[in-house]
């Protein structure tokens, strides 16, 4: 089979590692039939992959016992059945590391440690810490009760770890081990009185460890504490399902690995949280640093001096180096040894927005994994991040950058939804999540480089109204469980087909990114993640998305292996034009500046936004002085330039390969580039109607319409020049352009034309008429409220306002409409809150879930005189539970919000003019127009 023959038929039938997925939330213990159940109703909703995440409401004393366990074995049998795919994750809830309590239950010495300081001013003796915050807090008592036995936070075994002297403007640390002549601790704090007062001028820190007693976490930065936990919360899934391991079981999947942050009363400096700690964590600074470890840890709390910033970013490369080995680097070997894949996310400060500061602002973030998230890459073997929303935003085009860092592409996007419309109480999610802002969602992060969406989630049950407590009722435990909203049932399979083929589409191609936008990973350690460097590569990531420019980030690394030809930097196959620096102050060493100026006199444009290097992490401390040298050749900026300036750093592609145009004001976003077939594909979507052009070099091409919707591939003629497509409102366009004027071979349906794509079939229509009255509503008799009744309704507003404001079932808006003769019909519906099944005279003659809802009626399924037009409604379940709970301001919109409008043929459509062998009518309109 040829690669076009292969990717024609995956294209038709999407394998399950670009359908879809969804976590799976159990609320108590399912037994077989609901197992087998849910299962299958994910299947034939398009989800052909699933994760079990046991949430808080299910008890944590029966996660991973004999019967969960049995439980997770009919899913995995059940979907071998179906030819799904089963990831495992890998623990309670969320938070990888504690398998809900078993890892350190009998083992109080594995429980979390953490590193905290006190400073005592020159004359002073004593010294306290108090006040102890923990994160969890944030998230309500339900979150509080999983991660502390009691809902509480206890203190224990204190220590003394380090005791330092520091005087003098240059911070000199020296260490003096007997200083501390008392540590008393408790529960809350710690007291410590040292062995004689500071001396004049200068300041001892005296960092201290204590173990929380209460956590369920295991310390990650302890090897026996991340062993233990691996035999307590890895390996009784091996025990359990061992046999399906390396086929339907495929990957283990760690969710937000880390330690609870914790802040108090006295904390200041630098570091914003306590760290985790050990005593290997300890010996490895010592044999780093040796007896420069006192200089390194005042660095870590003070200093803005180029030395002392040095210091900083040495100290959390070592640090995240040691974490990411010792945590992930276990997890990884587990999972290779039993024949299964490594996956997952960690914290991503960047989730839901742009910049390096969006969320999670008040963790110092450094102490997971150093934010080092091409570091964490290394220990995937499929790229995972998580998504916030219904928003274009960073997540997506971080993680398939840090794939192509490691070879790969693409990236598993988990898509949770957490803020509430205006009004709406934090934490009550999204119960009115449409059909059509999960598709829009979808296909913009496909655009930035998403291979397969995992749903938040997909719900055992939903919930109860007894209370509205966020996290611990499931009804409100991070909604929408999506299989409860009344669009899931009759309109999801279309859309995850569509998902699925886009992304089958999309896979082998090489994106057409020109600009590489340099993570600036060492002015994270050394600026924390509030630094300018957040706001300012969000800035520019913001600004080149809108541009319709493409780009990737890089790590330093990728530099440092970077090859310059052709005016370009060669990052392994990928090329750049143009480099832009977010604010970067520190890099590794002087040899960064020399690559930098390398690539500005080979012709590559190197920008800079915001503050700019001052520091090297090793070496003598020239980094102003040599940028000073270099500045001459790089494009200084001190907000992002304006669009056209952007736009300017794309390559002239059309003198050499096809590629594709945005008009300036046109709302398509577009990705394409080379694929693995001598081809070029071009996803393109449109949220507003607008155009973009192909742009293509010397002929001859052949172009064809690969169809997300059905699976159909079609072609569309031979073009010479650009080439202006038309795109309507949230119409996906996928194109691939081959060089040569033959016809693909082995493609059943290469000649095959549909009427919408060649202007064929499609009559002229009437001035529409508006259907404003005559219209009732049914609802259905199993409905959970308002069963089997019938009510007039008007179409001028939903039905949330006629006496219906806590109904949000599907319903059936339903009128006569009277012909003379049957023709074909065009029925319009301006207005919808929902999705839409249209039948007449009971025969089905359409659907829709996204805007415009414009349907046709085919003539065959009409009579003269009356005929029934029936327009089933299904809303987002937001007025069903959210009612009574004040968790919303108002209703939410259901149904149709303004009259139906119908449109009549005027004469028969046109099917025997004339139409070309390539599938481009010659005398009629086609889909696109030569320029």
């Amino acid at each position: 089979m040829s690669a076009e023959e292969t990717a024609l038929r995956r294209f038709r039938n999407p394998d399950p590692w670009h359908a879809p997925a969804a976590y799976w939330f159990w609320h108590r213990l399912p037994d077989k039939d609901t197992v087998r159940a849910q299962v299958r109703q994910m299947h034939d909703a398009g989800i052909r992959s699933f994760q079990v995440q046991a949430r808080l409401s299910y008890p944590i004393e029966g996660y991973l016992d004999d019967d969960y366990l049995a439980a997770c074995r009919v899913a995995v049998e059940t979907a071998a059945e179906l030819g799904m795919i089963v990831g495992i994750y890998d623990d309670y809830n969320w938070q990888t590391g504690h398998a809900g309590g078993r890892a350190v239950t009998g083992h109080d010495e594995l429980r979390e440690r953490h590193l905290f300081w006190v400073r005592i001013p020159a004359g002073a003796r004593d010294g306290a810490l108090s006040g102890i915050r923990s994160a969890t807090e944030n998230l309500g008592p339900a979150a509080m009760d999983w991660h502390y036995e009691g809902g509480v936070v206890a203190w224990a075994d204190w220590r003394v770890e380090y005791a330092l002297v520091v005087e003098g403007e240059r911070g000199t640390a020296a260490e003096r081990p007997g200083l501390v002549d008392r540590l008393d601790g408790a529960a809350d704090g710690c007291r410590l009185r040292l062995a004689e007062p500071v001396p004049d001028g200068a300041e001892a820190i005296v960092f201290v460890s204590a173990r929380c007693a209460t956590s369920r976490l295991v310390n990650p930065v302890d090897p026996l504490a991340v062993d233990r936990f691996v035999e307590a919360g890895y390996q009784p899934f091996a025990d359990a399902l061992g046999d399906f391991f390396g086929s339907t079981v495929a990957y283990m999947f760690f969710d937000q690995p880390h330690a609870v942050y914790y802040d108090w009363a006295e904390r200041t400096g630098d570091l914003r949280s306590a760290m985790p700690f050990h005593e290997s964590l300890a010996a490895s600074i010592r044999e780093r640093w040796h007896e420069r470890t006192p200089q390194v840890l005042a660095a870590v709390l003070d200093g803005d001096d180029p030395e002392r910033l040095s210091l900083r970013a040495q100290f959390y490369e070592h640090f995240s180096g040691y974490a990411m080995e010792t945590f992930l680097g276990r997890l990884r070997a587990w999972s290779h040894a039993h024949g299964l894949r490594q996956t997952g996310h960690e914290v991503l400060g960047h989730v839901g927005g742009w910049g390096l500061d969006t969320a999670f602002t008040n963790w110092d973030l450094r102490v997971n994994f150093g934010l080092d998230h091409f570091g964490v890459d290394g220990y995937r073997d499929l790229t995972a991040v998580d998504a916030q929303d219904a928003l274009v935003q960073l997540s997506p085009v971080f993680g398939d950058s840090v794939a192509r860092h490691h070879g790969r592409g693409g990236t598993m996007v988990e898509q949770y939804f957490l803020t509430p419309p205006e009004g709406g109480t934090p934490w009550s999610g999204h119960w009115g999540l449409s059909l059509e802002e999960l598709r829009t969602t979808a296909i913009n992060h496909h655009l930035q480089g998403m291979r397969q969406m995992i749903f938040h989630g997909f719900y055992q049950t939903h919930g109860h109204g007894d209370d509205h407590e966020s996290l611990r009722n499931p009804r409100f435990d991070f909604p929408p469980g999506i299989n409860f909203e009344p669009w899931f049932a009759d309109h999801h399979l279309p859309f995850a087909l569509e998902s699925a083929r886009l992304s089958e589409f999309l896979d082998p191609v090489s994106p057409q990114c020109d600009v590489a936008v340099l993570y600036p990973l060492r002015t994270v350690w050394t600026a924390g993640q509030l630094g300018e460097q957040a706001s300012v590569l969000g800035a520019w990531a913001r600004a080149l998305t809108e541009a319709r420019v493409g780009f990737h980030l890089v790590d330093e690394r990728d530099l440092e292996a970077a090859a310059v030809a052709e005016g370009a930097v060669w990052i392994g196959d990928r090329r750049y034009r143009a480099l832009v620096l977010p604010a970067v102050t520190t890099l590794r060493s002087a040899a960064s500046l020399r690559r930098l100026r390398r690539l500005a006199e080979a012709g590559v444009r190197v920008l800079a936004g915001g503050a700019t290097p001052a520091v090297y992490q090793e070496g003598p401390q020239t980094a102003a002085a040599d940028w000073a040298a270099l500045a001459p050749a790089v494009e200084v900026f001190g907000a992002v330039p304006a669009e056209t300036v952007l736009r300017g750093l794309v390559a002239r592609r059309e003198l050499t390969e096809p590629t594709l145009r945005v008009p300036a004001g046109s709302a398509v976003r577009w990705r394409g580039g080379p694929d693995a077939a001598d081809g070029f594909r071009f996803a393109c979507f449109a949220e507003a109607a607008g155009t973009v052009e192909l742009l293509l070099p010397d002929g001859p091409w052949r172009l064809e319409e690969w169809v997300a919707a059905d699976g159909t591939v079609h072609a569309l003629g031979a073009p010479e020049g650009p080439v202006v497509l038309r795109l309507e409102q949230n119409e996906l366009r996928l194109l691939r352009v081959v060089r040569g004027a033959e016809p693909a071979s082995g493609r059943a349906d290469a000649t095959e034309v549909s009427e919408g794509a060649t202007g064929h079939g499609t009559p002229e229509w009437s001035a529409p008429e508006e259907l404003v009255s005559g219209w009732l509503l049914d609802i259905a008799d199993d409905a959970y409220e308002e069963a089997g009744t019938r009510r007039d309704i008007a179409v001028t507003c939903g039905w949330e306002r006629q006496g219906l404001a806590t109904f949000a079932g599907t319903a059936d808006y339903v009128r006569q409409v009277e012909l003379d003769a049957p023709v074909p019909l065009e029925l319009v519906l301006p207005a919808v809150a929902g999705a839409v099944v249209v039948s007449v005279n009971g025969v089905r003659v359409g659907e829709r879930a996204w805007e415009p809802y414009r349907i046709t009626i085919p003539a065959d399924a009409l009579r003269p005189g009356g005929n029934e037009l029936r327009v089933r409604v299904a809303p987002s379940a937001a007025n069903r539970y959210y009612a009574g709970t004040g968790l919303r301001a108002e209703p939410e919109p259901c149904g149709l919000l303004a009259p139906p409008q119908l449109s009549r043929a005027l004469a028969p459509p046109d099917l025997g003019g004339p139409r070309a062998v390539s599938g481009i009518a010659s005398e009629q309109p086609s889909p696109f127009r030569g320029q």
